[in-house]
């Protein structure tokens, strides 16, 4: 068996032949990524270690790094790492090398981290529906996910079920859906809070705090917010009152303006209801599985963490950055101060990855990776509640895994440390405990269900007040997947794509820029926008000159989990208006 390791809901099972198993939830499909991977294996790799763009060989790269770092202060070195693959060996076990030797990590709070801790701020966990679940509903709300594109099998299971959108754009799954709702970029909260004060009016919500907390938010501030009607509001409402749906919650909400407010805000709602089971945002962290012993850092801890959307601005504390499992250029705020502080020689920078990703390119020091086809790994769902033990369908002799890299790396700098030479698979067997599984048996039944691991609590606090938010207003910049690419992946199959912006009101070349900088865009009219809001694809993250969108991010970071505000306030400036044909 073999699952993909993406950063996707889905996680889709495969046979020894690639072919997805016919087991619910993954039903013998997949999407265009999965079905193209055997192609993109053997394009665009690295197939040796290079350094400054001479080809040698991995045990020499192994020393020129060890050299480095034997030379600066272990917080000098910063690892970024993220959920480009999310196996336990090939994510989580390698970095016990740079927490051992005290080098800096980021928060890892880029994606979906501000939804997290703002449920569990609710609920004790921010543990949700189960496929199993999903069937049983009748209506679903999706609020800010463009499940459609990105959850194809949750889609699956929901497009017969009535269907209403709440986004602030017409995405795909709002043109899917029986009625959508577009609101004003940043306005969900509001929207959420509205909702529950009709919910305490009509008396069908009997509680006292909540009752006070609402009273300060009145309808003119909640239409002004989300450019929605108070009839609006109370259709929502009364919406959730007689039917009961399950809500999706996306993790773009995360992103956005007031992010972390408006998912606890949105999680209360089925919860005061008592609706059962009746949201879903992500269940990774409720399998049990010890995602800290992995890392090691029940041991040893960083000296530094520092926030994903900080590493361009606090670039000059570092001198060596180690990246595997992400491509930081094209992700994280500040990617070109990344890529500055490469060329002017600040930063050593090292690559580990099966593809020549942006990073890759830029990198002073590369090693081949093997990709998930090529290795033995343990991959787990945010979603379903399959555990699979990952066998190579694909031989690579070139590449070298993430567990091997690094035990070399260690006996270069000569460590001892029993910690990090422990058998990977007896650390496997350590951080499954909670799940009552063992790798013996993972390995013999190959596809094994789990349960989950969850302790529950319910509160209403943390609750906004109108001073706690910011106000939505301005135009605004928002993002989304594209069905061919997860995030930088996949431009081998499916080309790279360029920096276009659609928007409401102008077609051609321009300027997009906030108070960090600009970039150089095409712009594209949309009737699926409306006013004051910026569309891009996450696989078009770099402009017509090569520079990083998100170059003008700002790096503000939310108030629960520190996830950095991509979607931000931003201007456009035409400067060659031209029909565009593509």
């Amino acid at each position: 068996m073999i699952a993909c390791t993406r950063d996707c809901y889905d996680t889709c099972i495969f046979d020894s032949n690639y072919k997805p198993l016919d087991i619910f939830p993954i039903n013998g499909f997949t999407c265009s990524r999965g079905i193209a991977d055997l192609k993109r294996n053997s394009i665009n790799r690295i197939k040796s270690a290079y350094y400054e763009g001479k080809e040698i060989t991995v045990e020499e790269g192994i020393r020129i790094l060890a050299k480095k770092i034997r030379e600066i202060k272990p917080e000098e070195i910063l690892h970024i790492d993220y959920d480009g693959n999310q196996g336990l060996l090939t994510w989580y076990y390698p970095a016990r090398l740079w927490n051992y030797l005290g080098s800096a990590s980021t928060d890892y709070s880029i994606c979906s981290a501000e939804g997290h801790e703002a449920i569990k701020a609710h609920y004790g966990s921010s543990f949700g529906a189960l496929p199993e679940d999903f069937v049983k509903f009748s209506s679903v709300v999706f609020w800010g996910s463009e499940a459609s594109i990105s959850f194809i099998h949750g889609w699956k299971i929901l497009k017969d079920k009535y269907k209403v959108t709440i986004d602030v754009r017409k995405s795909e799954t709002a043109k899917r859906s029986d009625k959508y709702y577009i609101i004003k970029p940043g306005s969900d909260v509001y929207l959420a809070i509205g909702i529950l004060k009709k919910l305490v009016e009509k008396g069908r919500i009997h509680n006292a705090e909540l009752q006070d907390k609402v009273v300060s938010f009145n309808y003119s501030l909640i239409e002004e917010a989300t450019s929605l009607k108070e009839k609006d509001i109370e259709d929502l409402a009364d919406f959730y009152f007689n039917e009961k749906p399950l809500t999706i919650i996306g993790f773009a909400l995360g992103r956005s303006l007031n992010g972390g407010y408006a998912i606890g805000v949105i999680s209360l709602i089925p919860g005061l209801l008592n609706i059962e089971n009746g949201f879903f945002y992500s269940n990774s962290q409720g399998w049990g599985i010890d995602f800290d012993y992995l890392r090691g850092t029940h041991l040893y801890k960083p000296r530094k963490i520092i926030s994903m959307g900080e590493v361009g601005d606090r670039i000059n504390e570092f001198k060596i950055i180690f990246v595997w499992n992400s491509n930081p250029l094209h992700s994280l705020p500040g990617g070109d101060k990344i890529i500055e502080a490469v060329n002017d020689g600040r930063v050593f920078l090292v690559v580990h990855d099966p593809f020549w990703s942006e990073t890759a390119k830029l990198a002073n020091l590369v090693f081949p990776g093997l990709t998930f086809l090529e290795k033995e790994d343990v991959v787990y769902s945010y979603w379903h509640n399959y555990l699979v033990y990952n066998e190579p369908i694909i031989n690579n002799s070139l590449g070298i895994s993430e567990v091997n890299l690094m035990h070399k790396i260690a006996r270069e700098l000569k460590i001892s440390e029993d910690f990090i030479f422990e058998d990977p698979w007896k650390a496997v067997e350590v951080s499954l405990r909670n799940t009552g599984i063992s790798v013996e048996e993972l390995k013999r039944r190959k596809v094994v269900k789990i349960s989950p691991k969850v302790t529950r609590k319910f509160s209403i606090e943390p609750f906004p007040k109108p001073d706690n938010l910011e106000f939505p207003q301005g135009e605004f910049l928002v993002y989304s997947s594209h069905p061919n690419y997860t995030n930088s992946q996949f431009k081998e199959i499916y080309g790279e794509r360029k920096p276009i912006v659609f928007n409401s009101k102008f077609e051609g070349e321009g300027i997009l820029y906030s108070e960090k900088g600009q970039v150089r865009v095409i712009f594209k009219k949309s009737e699926d926008l409306p006013s004051g809001v910026y569309f891009l694809f996450k696989s078009s993250l770099f402009d017509l000159d090569g520079k990083p969108i998100n170059s003008i991010i700002n790096g503000k970071k939310g108030k629960f989990g520190g996830t950095p505000l991509l979607n931000i306030k931003v201007q456009a400036k035409p400067v060659k208006l031209f029909t565009l044909n593509f």
